[in-house]
């Protein structure tokens, strides 16, 4: 067993590799690296799309991040170095330019170059194409070629964390030829993800498997293995099956299995601190939701301690307020609703609701610990009144519907991507991204926007500290969400090593190799 923090510096965290070192495995002899071979991945769910700019969740980012890569990237000791760019630097508080990698061509051989940036933003920040990703993007309002390998960005308000949002996943800079084949009615990118990255996509059936082959014209250094398949598993019991077997050579695991996999020969447990917030929303838009106490009844009548301490068995850190200690404009200096069953009574009662009421909670299906959460969580209801019950969807289905507003209460992460309150906060909580944007709270507050837009637009970070102290503050007393804890990013291996997840939990395999 082993545990990799990951540490803040710079506003943005530390990456993380795996490597061999426990469960009776000699930590002082490196495993031997085969060379080629097959690696399994299996997932929980599959991909929506590898269309980088079309979709917000975990899957997409996974399978996408094996294709495409972006102008900025995190490096080893947490800050935001050079990708595809070469370089960069502010030319003024509005403007940063980026000095391109010359040689690079994407998947089907056409070049990389500046322009390639100005049409994969132009696409991404195009409001017909509603990109779910675009808030994260939106202070940009111009992308100038200023020659074949140099491209500057100028935003409509200072923004200091600009180069650490291009490390994002939705930054992925897409080849212009599909871009342009798409936009002449031929396949879409989703169909025809064509990037830079180390792998390049081979086949995918859909909800079932997608299989990436080595890009063996890499601009940097060719990945060791042939290829990388990402099996779509729904059944966690299964999953890890797989995993103690070899049939499998990783996955990502929920707390309920740590225990179960620390104890297995021959697997790796690898814990990585995050930056991922596990809660339960309200749709504050339907009844009782609509009303403050009746959230904030409910948040006071969840007991967190059990589930951490007891259902998780340790494996995560109680939620004060929506954001994790690692990110930057963070407080855990609240006050905080706690558990008080008493209190919650009768803050229900003052709502209208001294008998409780009926109410649904959505979880996504192969969930376990979500599954175990929405019990527990069931169970504390019920001693307030509140008869809760609990219904599992499919992941795509899940984001569907939530994104339309059809869900009243639901279990659900979030990770600040980029480790600055600004994703954490704006990007989850402001009126303006209302739906499958990221507000799937459906919370429309003035005064917490105005903070919001305030925090994002201020570049000195004692200033932002404190307007995301208030902010965090109003959220907590507004409680349109139920923070519940910050998770480790558990990853399980099997016959790999060199496997890199960053702390928002994104595998990547272009260093990693097969052992047995």
């Amino acid at each position: 067993m082993k545990r990799i923090a990951t540490f803040f510096l710079a506003s943005v965290l530390s990456l993380s590799f795996l490597t061999a070192c426990g469960n009776g495995t000699d930590s002082t002899n490196a495993p031997e690296a085969q060379e080629g071979g097959e690696v399994v991945w299996v997932t929980m769910s599959d991909a929506p799309t590898l269309d980088p700019q079309a979709s917000n969740d975990s899957a997409t980012t996974n399978a996408a991040s094996q294709i495409f890569e972006r102008l900025t990237d995190y490096a080893e000791d947490g800050s935001v170095v050079p990708l595809l760019a070469e370089s960069f630097e502010s030319i003024d508080e509005y403007t940063w330019e980026f000095k391109l990698r010359e040689g690079v061509t994407f998947h089907d051989g056409t070049e990389f170059n500046a322009e390639a940036v100005k049409i994969t933003f132009e696409r991404l920040l195009d409001p017909e194409n509603a990109s779910p990703r675009l808030n994260i993007f939106e202070m940009i309002s111009e992308v100038n070629v200023i020659d074949d390998l140099t491209v500057q960005f100028v935003t409509e308000f200072p923004f200091a964390p600009l180069p650490a949002h291009l490390a994002h996943n939705g930054a992925s800079i897409i080849a212009p030829s599909a871009i342009q084949e798409e936009a002449e009615g031929g396949r879409t990118i989703d169909e025809n993800p064509i990037g830079t990255g180390p792998f390049v996509l081979d086949t995918w059936a859909r909800g079932a498997e997608i299989r990436f082959v080595r890009n063996d014209d890499y601009w940097g250094e060719p990945a060791n293995i042939d290829s990388l398949v990402f099996s779509v598993v729904p059944e966690s019991a299964t999953r890890i099956s797989m995993l103690e077997t070899g049939e499998a050579n990783g996955t990502t695991l929920d707390a309920l299995s740590a225990g179960t996999v620390e104890a297995m020969h021959d697997v790796e447990l690898s814990r990585i601190d995050s930056t991922t917030l596990t809660y339960i929303g309200f749709n504050t838009a339907v009844e009782p939701f609509n009303d403050a106490r009746v959230r904030q009844a409910i948040t006071m009548a969840i007991n967190k301690d059990d589930i951490v301490n007891g259902l998780l068995e340790g494996e995560g850190i109680a939620a004060a307020g929506p954001l994790s200690p690692l990110v930057a404009g963070s407080t855990q200096d609240v006050e905080t609703l706690d558990f008080d069953v008493e209190a919650a009574r009768e803050l229900l009662a003052e709502a209208g609701y001294p008998d409780g009421f009926d109410a649904t909670i959505w979880i996504n299906e192969g969930n376990a610990a979500r599954a175990s959460i929405a019990e527990l969580v069931q169970s504390n209801l019920r001693e307030i009144g509140i008869n809760l019950s609990i219904e599992s969807l499919e992941w795509g289905a899940y984001l569907e519907r939530t994104g339309a507003g059809e869900h009243e209460m639901f279990v659900m992460g979030w990770t600040t991507i980029t480790a600055d309150a600004d994703n954490g906060l704006y990007s989850m909580l402001h009126s303006s991204l209302i739906g499958s944007a990221g507000n799937r709270f459906f919370f429309a507050n003035d005064e917490l926007d105005a903070l919001l837009e305030l925090g994002r637009t201020t570049t000195d970070q004692e200033e932002r500290n404190e307007i995301y102290a208030e902010a965090i503050q109003l959220i907590i007393d507004e409680a349109p969400m139920v923070n519940l804890f910050f998770p480790y990013n558990l990853v399980g291996t099997h016959g790999i090593d060199g496997l890199f997840v960053n702390f928002n939990g994104t595998p990547f395999f272009h260093h990693s190799y097969l052992t047995q």
